[in-house]
Formats: structure tokens, sequence, C-alpha cells
């Protein structure tokens, strides 16, 4: 399938901010099962330049701006041609050992509430059937609502409010797999649905699975990933795997974050 995205970040500053630094990861992950047909990544204000691919093999640029006033915005924008093969992540460029992904962090803790989720699961069934239930397990666990979390929000937190948005439930997932040994990660990226007005960055999660390798499970919808998913960046959570990082220098004013996505199948 051929998809068209488009991805704007506009920051909005109320004071001029002296330096500002920021780390880009905005370009499409190369492996096997989505390929760049075109892709650029623009900015109106500062200096972006190609900086390396790292170990997980992400492009990463940097942006600089010196003395910025009122508005910056980021635009990456491109058309990718995806595949399906039911979810396992083929060819990935990356040099990372998948135990890396067993670590917790803050926002996938195992909490009461998370390892509350577990009783009852079979350990003795194999990989892909387990990594199936705790899927569902965290599809189930709480409702979607929009507007109810943000990135500092914890799984345990998501769990005890009984709502989050694709965030949440990637967290969740994560925390119960790696509870129970399975390196998991979090996935930024985008997901086409013709059947949605709304365009948005989705989330999701892959685990490890042996003789498998890599595969995408999105506890959003209940399902493994497939050709309508866009993969971007990959992290222990959804902090580490921000597409945007940055960092000011004696700045004191306060900073606005807006977001526009427009997704079509071309």
């Amino acid at each position: 399938m051929k998809i068209s995205i488009y991805h704007r970040t506009t920051y909005t500053y109320d004071k001029t901010v002296p330096r500002l630094s920021q780390s880009l990861r905005l370009y499409p992950s190369i492996c096997k099962n989505q390929s760049v047909i075109n892709w650029v990544i623009n900015v109106d204000k500062g200096k972006i330049k190609y900086l390396y691919t790292d170990s997980l093999g992400h492009q990463t640029y940097s942006l600089t701006n010196k003395n910025i006033t009122g508005s910056q915005n980021i635009i990456a924008k491109g058309e990718v041609e995806t595949k399906d093969f039911s979810g396992v992540l083929k060819g990935p460029k990356e040099k990372v050992n998948p135990e890396c992904f067993v670590r917790y962090t803050n926002l996938t803790s195992p909490s009461v509430e998370v390892i509350d989720l577990c009783h009852g699961i079979n350990r003795k069934n194999d990989q892909i059937s387990l990594s199936h239930e705790l899927n569902l397990i965290a599809a189930n666990a709480i409702k979607y609502k929009s507007g109810t979390t943000t990135f500092n929000t914890t799984a345990q937190k998501a769990l005890i409010d009984g709502k989050g948005v694709c965030q949440d439930f990637a967290h969740i997932l994560i925390t119960l797999a790696r509870y129970i040994g399975l390196p998991a990660r979090y996935i930024n990226g985008f997901l086409y649905d013709e059947n949605s007005a709304v365009s948005s960055s989705h989330a999701w999660t892959e685990i490890y699975i042996d003789h498998l390798g890599w595969v995408g499970f999105d506890p959003t919808y209940k399902k493994c990933i497939d050709d309508n998913y866009i993969r971007i960046c990959a992290g222990f959570d959804a902090l580490d795997a921000s597409t945007i990082k940055g960092t000011t220098t004696n700045y004191s004013g306060e900073e606005n974050l807006s977001v526009k996505v427009e997704i079509a199948q071309s």
C-alpha cells in the first residue's frame, strides 16, 4: 500500500529563546515492511542537518536556533509503500540486543495493578500465543478516551484511572510482556484508517519472539500491525521513543505544542 503523510509540529514561545537545540528522529524506519518513495524534513527557522544513524536504525538530525521568537514549525512529509508481514518486523537496520528491552522504566514499572493482570495467564503457552493473550489483556484493561493522559502518564496511573490513549495501551502491554520475561518496546508511527476522519500519530508495541524476531502488536485495536502502519521510531517508552527532543538555554518562558497530521492512501 502507498501512503502519503504530512506531519507538522508547531512550537510557540511567549518570550525570546536564546538558544534551542533539538534532535529529530522523523524519518521512517528502514526495513522490508516499508520503503520510502520520497521523504523530506523541513523547518521554517534554524538549521537542520543529518547527524548519524543510531544503533536502532533511526536517521537522526539536529536542529539549532538562536534568539528564536514566536513559533517554529517542523514538517515531515512524504510517501511510503508498506507491506503486510502479519506483524513481523522484517530486516530492521539495527544492532541492539533484544534483551536490552526487558528493562523497566518509570513509565513501565510492574506495579500491583499490572501484576494483577497477569493472574491466570498460562505461561506454558508458546511465545506467540502468550503475546496475543497479553495484547488482549492490555486492550481490555482500560477504555480509550482522548485527552485524559500525558507523555508522563505511567502504565500504573492509566490502569488506576481506567482510561487512556494509544500510548497508555502500549505502555501497559510493554509492562506485561517485560514482567513475564519477554523483551518489549514502544513504537512511534502513523496509522492509516480509511474509516476515520481524524488523522494522528499512533503508538503500538513490539514484542520479541524467538525464531520470529520483533512482532508488532496494537492493543488499541486488538490486532497485529499490518500494511496500514508506518513505523518511525522505537524506544523503551513514549519518552524514549519521542520523535523530537529538545533543550533550551537561559529560557524562562512558556512553550506550547501543537501537531497536525494528514494521512491518505496514495
